[in-house]
């Protein structure tokens, strides 16, 4: 298992576990929106949406790796096509 899966799962396990054990009504306040919620449902809406922002924020170099992984490869096959015909 990659280090980066694992290291994902551990966060996600702590979080849900301190987010369990906090289960109070809290306040929010951002500009003039004024919200009420379970800190758990809080937290963790915090903690998906880090996550999707930092999913969006990655995709144009995933894209690009993957973009040139792809030109690599049919490089690679255009110059093996001569080497194999031998």
């Amino acid at each position: 298992m990659p280090f980066s899966l694992i290291a994902a799962l551990i966060i996600v396990f702590l979080a849900v576990a301190f987010s369990l054990q906090n289960d109070q009504t809290v306040s929010i306040t951002f500009f003039q929106w004024d919200f009420q919620g379970s800190l758990v449902l809080i937290l963790l809406s915090t903690l998906f949406l880090g996550m999707f922002i930092h999913l969006l924020a990655s995709m144009p170099a995933r894209i690009r790796k993957s973009r040139q992984a792809s030109q690599l490869q049919k490089r690679i096959a255009e110059l093996e096509g001569p080497l194999s015909k031998k």
